[in-house]
C-alpha cells in the first residue's frame, strides 16, 4: 500500500472525527416558540409541579422554570432507558461543577448527570441551586434536549 495515500486517509479520518466531536455540541439557544425535543412548552414550576417527563419523542415540557434551590424530578415514560445530564454532549460540563468524568466518583450526587440509563418508570432527582439556564439532554440519544432556567 502506498505510504502517502495511508497518511491521507489517516488525515482525513482524523479530520471527520474532530468534525463530528466538535458538531455535537450543546443543543441550540431556544426561544418559547421552537419546538425542545418534545412539545416545546414553557411551564412555571408550582410546589410539587417541577416534573419534566421524557416520553421517547422528548421532554415535556420542554422549558421548564424553577427557583433557586428547587429539585427537579426526570421521569421516564417511555419504553426504554433514558439519561438525562448536563448539556454539552458527551461531556455534560455545562452546569457548573458536572461532568460525565465525575460519575464514579465520590461528587456523583453534586453534579447534573444520571449517570446511568434510567429504567422505564424510572425517576432521577436534581437540585438546582445556580441561577441561570441550563440546557440538558438525554445522553444514550442526544437529539432529545430541553431546558431548566432557575431564578
Amino acid at each position: 500500500m502506498n505510504k502517502t495515500f495511508l497518511v491521507v486517509a489517516l488525515i482525513v479520518v482524523a479530520a471527520l472525527g474532530i468534525w463530528y466531536f466538535t458538531s455535537q455540541s450543546q443543543a441550540p439557544a431556544v426561544n418559547e416558540t421552537e419546538n425542545v425535543g418534545g412539545n416545546g412548552t414553557v411551564e412555571e414550576a408550582t410546589d410539587g409541579g417541577n416534573v419534566i417527563t421524557f416520553t421517547g419523542t422528548g421532554f415535556s415540557p420542554g422549558i421548564l422554570t424553577v427557583k433557586a434551590g428547587e429539585t427537579v424530578k426526570f421521569v421516564n415514560s417511555s419504553d426504554g432507558n433514558f439519561w438525562p445530564a448536563s448539556a454539552m454532549h458527551p461531556t455534560h460540563t455545562v452546569y457548573p461543577g458536572s461532568g460525565i468524568e465525575k460519575c464514579d466518583t465520590a461528587e456523583r450526587e453534586s453534579i447534573f448527570d444520571a449517570c446511568d440509563g434510567i429504567a422505564p418508570g424510572g425517576s432521577y432527582e436534581f437540585t438546582f441551586n445556580e441561577v441561570g439556564e441550563w440546557g440538558y439532554h438525554n445522553h444514550l440519544d442526544a437529539k432529545f434536549f430541553g431546558k431548566v432556567v432557575v431564578e
